[in-house]
């Protein structure tokens, strides 16, 4: 293959010059010539007409009938782009299936990605130059130079192909138009963007250049006739051009109030890559999509993963309905000005839903047992069960789905040199809080709560930096963006989860709040001298990127088998069970399972300042209800802090019993009794969301870099 431009203009020709007449290269002579007069919107006028017609865009622009040297040369670039997309679609094609391991596979996805991003239609062509002129540095380029040698010896026509491939595009995106109607509801024919003469087509544009700024990448949508364009090169990539066909489909199904939304680009094209996902039958195309869905923009490039766990969250909770749902709402608000907040609300609100599913008694048999041993092994589960160990991870699956089980970590911080505090807030700006918080990288969850305070958030400090999160809330104080708080640290990490309340035989919860109360207050009277102690947490143990990798996983999914993990992660399975094994001797952290939808999504939040032996009685009767988290506090009280899952409809019952038997019992002060709401900031280890790369904030020696300074202007400054 030619290495350098020297070599490539010994060919007889210029790669434009081997295309036939045709659209195609017309388009490809004409974006350029109209970028050198200033004549796009001409240019652009010719290209949209119904009937294209290669004499009259001729006759208004004749200099592209003998384009001259430059104009060649600028157009046989672009070609090339198309040239370039063909060959690492065969790449795509003929490699793929050689990779078994999933981690490796990923790994060859994200370099074909990096290399897939010089076919969008960036000003600049150095990249795209670096590709060609490359003698194979590695695999990769190895492979795709060999491709790319064929296609330049054989002076590559694509003309006939581009036809082809032009129907295909037709062909496809009707046939997701079908399929995302079936999704969401919503036929085209009733779309508030429906336009009777709907068109796919594909040029050049000659006012379009993407950037890393460019959302709905690959394609132009002209509403105003209808037409849908789809860059050429994006046309001889099938799994880019599916999903981006996929995407377009999606879009315009949306409810046009979202096109008037602060951010709506972002969500419309996160929304419509999402559904594009759902759309691929071959695992591999989905990931491959999910890799290159970004094109070339910045903002989600890193985490595009995460756009699955958010939609795959909503919908476990909502279920197969919930496009249809958020559809739904969306029209039913009609031309009023949404914000973002309230396209998530809807989302939260759908998921947010009392369930009351019912469970047989051989479900409850096993909710019993993922409850005490979240990691169980599936032969163990069968052979506890009496099944087969088939049934038993079906079993397993199923039951996860229905009651919304979400298997992961609890991680003594502590060991990891972090401090968790506990911060209950007043605010009459709750939007500015947020914002701050959400820009916070330490910042680990945000709740909004209903009743003595607005919102409940933990934020995870280092050691080193103690004073730090006094001095950030005391700022926000005199900022008049917060007006009240209530700062505690976390002492102890303490969970349940406990089925025995459950009625098989009525499908429903049975607490008896009145014998609860009752057993608290007769256990307060014994006064017992166990009480809970937890002097010997607190000591850091030494961790490494690795490892901070292995606990994101796990606390994703702690039933991820560890072989799985090891591909993911790129080494052995047998090397992360001694690092499993490792953490776990040294109580780094533990599994858990937190059910979702079980009937109890009534969640109390109660802060008490009494003594430990209260708070163990406290901790060892909330054991008896559905499932509650809590710790041991210090700080602005000292006591028992605790969110309690309790029956749907019944959080009043348990504030009762609670405000009965200990607070009007003299056993404790109340400092909060709260019902929590929305989960508005959720993530887990500490990452900078203006970095947008995972680990930034640890170090390669084990330290985590914290920037006061910076940090403290959040406070001043609320987006």
């Amino acid at each position: 293959m030619p290495k350098s431009e020297a070599q490539l203009r010994q060919i007889n020709a210029q790669p434009i010059t081997w295309l036939s007449d045709g659209k195609l290269k017309l388009s490809i002579l004409l974006r350029n010539e109209a970028t050198i007069t200033n004549r796009a919107p001409e240019a652009l006028k010719y290209l949209l007409e119904e009937r294209f017609s290669p004499a009259h865009v001729m006759s208004a622009f004749p200099s592209i009938t003998a384009a001259g040297k430059t104009l060649k040369q600028k157009a046989s670039e672009d070609y090339l782009r198309c040239i370039l997309a063909k060959g690492i679609a065969e790449v795509y094609r003929k490699v793929t299936p050689k990779y078994r391991n999933e981690a490796a596979r990923k790994q060859f996805f994200k370099r074909l990605v990096e290399i897939t991003e010089n076919v969008h239609l960036s000003e600049s062509n150095d990249k795209l130059h670096q590709v060609y002129d490359s003698a194979g540095n590695d695999d990769m380029m190895i492979w795709v130079t060999n491709e790319l040698q064929q296609l330049l010896a054989q002076k590559a026509d694509l003309t006939t192909e581009y036809y082809a491939k032009l129907n295909s595009a037709r062909n496809e995106f009707r046939s997701a138009l079908r399929d995302l109607e079936s999704i969401t509801g919503q036929t085209w024919h009733e779309s508030e963007n429906y336009h009777t003469s709907l068109a796919i087509t594909s040029f050049f544009p000659p006012d379009v250049f993407e950037s890393e700024e460019t959302w709905r990448w690959g394609s132009q949508w002209r509403p105003e006739l209808g037409v849908l364009n789809i860059n050429p090169p994006i046309l001889f990539f099938e799994v880019l051009r599916r999903g981006v066909l996929a995407r377009e489909a999606a879009i315009l199904l949306s409810p046009k109030n979202l096109e008037t939304m602060e951010y709506a680009p972002r969500v419309l094209c996160e929304q419509g890559e999402y559904l594009a996902y759902k759309l691929f039958e071959r695992k591999n195309d989905g990931q491959l999509w999910l890799e290159g869905r970004h094109g070339l923009r910045k903002q989600t490039r890193v985490f595009g993963h995460g756009l699955i766990e958010f939609f795959d969250f909503y919908e476990m909770m909502v279920g197969d309905s919930l496009y249809r749902e958020v559809w739904s709402r969306l029209k039913e608000f009609g031309g009023i000005r949404l914000a973002v907040s309230d396209y998530y609300t809807i989302f939260n609100t759908l998921a947010s839903r009392p369930t009351n599913p019912r469970f047989d008694r051989q479900e409850k048999e096993l909710l019993v047992l993922l409850s005490k041993r979240p990691d169980v092994k599936a032969g163990e589960a069968a052979r506890l069960l009496k099944v087969s160990v088939p049934t038993a991870m079906k079993a397993i699956r199923d039951l996860s789905k229905r009651a919304g089980l979400r298997f992961n970590v609890i991680v003594d911080m502590q060991k990891l040199g972090l401090i968790e505090n506990l911060i209950l807030i007043n605010t009459a700006k709750q939007k500015d809080v947020i914002g701050i918080l959400s820009r916070f990288p330490y910042c680990r969850q945000v709740f909004r709560t209903y009743g003595s305070f607005d919102l409940f958030t933990v934020l995870d400090i280092p050691f080193e930096h103690r004073e730090f999160t006094r001095e950030f809330l005391q700022s926000m104080m005199d900022n008049g963006i917060i007006t009240r708080y209530k700062m505690l640290e976390l002492n102890g990490d303490l969970q349940a989860v406990n089925f025995d309340c459950y009625n098989v035989d009525r499908g429903s919860w049975d607490v008896h709040w009145d014998t609860w109360g009752i057993g608290l207050r007769e256990n307060l009277a014994k006064r017992s001298s166990n009480s809970l102690d937890y002097a010997l947490q607190g000591r850091k143990v030494q961790l490494d990127k690795l490892d901070l990798h292995i606990l994101w996983n796990l606390q994703l999914d702690c039933r991820t088998p560890l072989s799985a993990l090891g591909r993911s992660l790129n080494v052995s399975g047998a090397y992360i069970g001694k690092k499993v094994s490792k953490m776990l001797r040294e109580m780094v952290f533990r599994y858990a399972v937190w059910p979702l939808k079980i009937g109890a999504e009534d969640w109390g939040m109660i802060g008490l300042a009494c003594s430990k032996q209260v708070a163990s009685t406290l901790a060892q009767s909330l054991s008896l209800l559905p499932a509650w988290r809590g710790s041991l506090v210090t700080g602005d009280f000292e006591g028992l802090f605790a969110i309690v899952w309790c029956p749907n409809g019944e959080v009043k019952q348990f504030f009762k019993a609670v405000d009965d038997r200990i607070v009007r019992g003299g056993h404790a002060q109340q400092e909060c009794m709260n019902s929590v709401g929305e989960w508005l900031v959720a993530r887990w280890l500490p990452v900078d969301p203006d970095e947008l790369t995972p680990w930034h904030l640890f170090s390669e020696d084990g330290r985590w870099l914290f920037d006061e300074s910076r940090y403290l202007t959040l406070a001043k400054q609320p987006s």
